[in-house]
């Protein structure tokens, strides 16, 4: 691809100034439109960053599209050049310095790199992204500690449900690979609602290890523990349908 781009925790406040950037997003959701920026080792594309976004006039044909190709996967969205913090509110809650941005949508990888060969396809141009909500941010630094046991972060709203894994550093020879994987999903055991949602809930699967070969698979029940409150509720995943796997834009090179 071109450059376009422990514990869970939020980060808040607005984070070192970034260059602006291409930063690409993969895109989920039917009814609600979720943006995942395709993360990568290095700056200025070293953070994971999910939000809950509008499409404005285009999101009918792009809710067109997918009930008309229902066998894709993968959605993406190649946006205009922008600095990806400037969507992030402050530290005491001021305003982002910009709550939009603008580009291309796109059923497949809009780049078509060797692991998402299927050819991609405009579906339109000049989208408007208004964010409501930055549902996850934070940066992939030399301090980062991965986690043992393999790491979610369920997101969604209404009856759309998603997995993100939690992605963190240090990526130096001796960590463990690290990788970018969505998943459609749901969770039995606990009482999920869009605000509990609406910033993500941490949820670490028992017993599996936090990289390639760990990661759930389709129609894959697992136990697991969810982080609410300050607290830990067992639940149970159920994983549904893979949108997104990659390890090479993950791998320092």
């Amino acid at each position: 691809m071109d450059e376009h781009g422990g514990h869970m925790h939020h980060t808040g406040g607005h984070p070192e100034p970034d260059a602006p950037a291409f930063h690409g997003m993969a895109v989920v959701g039917e009814d609600t439109p979720f943006l995942s920026h395709l993360s990568m080792p290095g700056p200025p594309h070293n953070e994971q960053t999910i939000v809950q976004a509008a499409f404005g006039a285009a999101h009918r044909a792009y809710r067109n599209d997918r009930k008309a190709h229902p066998e894709a996967r993968l959605y993406t969205f190649a946006p205009e050049v922008f600095t990806l913090s400037d969507l992030y509110p402050g530290e005491a809650g001021e305003p982002p310095a910009r709550t939009s941005f603008t580009g291309s949508l796109f059923r497949n990888h809009f780049e078509q790199p060797e692991a998402h060969p299927e050819t991609p396809v405009e579906i339109a141009s000049d989208v408007v992204v208004e964010v409501a909500t930055v549902v996850n941010h934070h940066k992939f630094t030399a301090d980062d500690q991965q986690p043992e046991e393999l790491t979610y972060l369920l997101f969604g709203k209404g009856p759309e449900r998603f997995l993100a894994h939690w992605i963190t550093g240090p990526f130096q020879p001796t960590s463990r690979q690290e990788f970018d994987h969505l998943m459609t999903a749901d969770v039995q055991g606990l009482e999920v609602s869009d605000d509990r949602l609406r910033h993500g809930i941490e949820i670490t699967v028992t017993g599996r290890p936090d990289e390639p070969r760990g990661k759930l698979r389709e129609r894959e029940r697992a136990a697991a523990v969810a982080a609410v409150n300050g607290g830990h509720v067992t639940v149970e995943v159920e994983a549904g349908t893979e949108l997104y796997f990659e390890t090479g834009e993950l791998t320092p090179h």
